[in-house]
């Protein structure tokens, strides 16, 4: 860490601003409770799915006959930790502005790496829910260019989900997005006219369904349900007992650490390639089969 030089004077860090927009904004946060921590968790997916069929009231055709629908399906994921560390000088500092520092480094760039975790996984922890291992259908748009990609999606997952969903998808996409008049503000969320929640996140990949690449010119977009963010309440800020302080050189290192998990609110996901040539072109590039 740098050192404090004497001539100066020494002030307040500049004010924190607004935090980027992104996955936190789009999404529900939820506090976690610690037998979430311990044990991951798992919700009833009982609105989702379109089960709905027009009654026949011809005579002798009875309820007890018809063929019922399968059963509720379960959506449940695993946490995941997110920390970072820091290892900063003992000189000109006490213990808990350190620790405040560390909290401070985790707050500033958590988002990022909950977007990225939600996106492709964790290495370590198969069990948490992510875009690129979900099983997401691929949808061919009638058209060229990101308004119709983004059409596409929303009507291939609105066909089975009757509230509104995310769409997630990198930053890259944002001109294209906006050109095509697909993000619409709304009381701090982007939206389509559909109402479906825009995730632009710069810590989202931009492979697609089993980490596929996109072709040259386009990102991938994942559409799912409603999203739930499960978080614990208070960043968990503490000097590492295993190191504690390198006397050689006065310094403290410091753990600052966050439990999350994500998960979407129904099974069914969908995906397609979006080009992210803004404005668009006098011939859009045709998505990609």
């Amino acid at each position: 860490m740098a050192v404090i030089q004497s001539n100066r004077q020494l002030v307040s860090p500049l004010p924190r601003q607004r935090r980027r927009y992104g996955l936190f904004d789009a999404a529900t946060l939820i506090p976690m409770e610690n037998r979430i921590i311990a044990a991951g968790l798992q919700f009833f997916a009982d609105d989702c799915g379109n089960f709905t069929e027009l009654y026949d009231p011809a005579c002798g055709v009875e309820p007890e006959v018809k063929t019922p629908n399968e059963g509720t399906e379960l959506v449940g994921t695993d946490p995941f930790w997110v920390e970072t560390r820091l290892r900063c000088g003992t000189v000109g500092r006490t213990v808990d502005e350190i620790l405040a520092a560390g909290t401070a480094r985790l707050e500033s760039n958590e988002q990022w790496r909950v977007e990225n975790t939600l996106w492709l996984g964790s290495p370590t922890q198969p069990g948490v829910l992510n875009l690129n291992d979900s099983g997401a259908n691929v949808v061919t748009p009638l058209a060229p260019g990101a308004g119709a990609a983004i059409s596409a999606l929303e009507n291939a997952f609105y066909q089975v989900n009757g509230y509104a969903g995310t769409i997630h998808v990198n930053t890259q996409a944002e001109g294209a997005l906006e050109d095509a008049g697909m993000l619409n503000p709304d009381a701090g969320v982007l939206r389509t006219r559909k109402l479906t929640a825009v995730s632009l996140g710069d810590g989202y990949a931009t492979t697609g369904p089993g980490g596929v690449s996109a072709a040259a010119g386009f990102v991938w977009a994942f559409i799912t349900g409603y999203v739930g963010i499960w978080r614990s309440e208070d960043v968990m800020a503490r000097v590492d007992r295993q190191r504690a302080m390198d006397r050689t050189a006065n310094q403290w290192d410091v753990i600052a650490e966050r439990v999350y998990a994500a998960a979407w609110s129904c099974p069914e996901v969908f995906a397609v390639q979006v080009p992210v040539a803004a404005p668009a072109a006098a011939v859009p590039p045709a998505v990609p089969a």
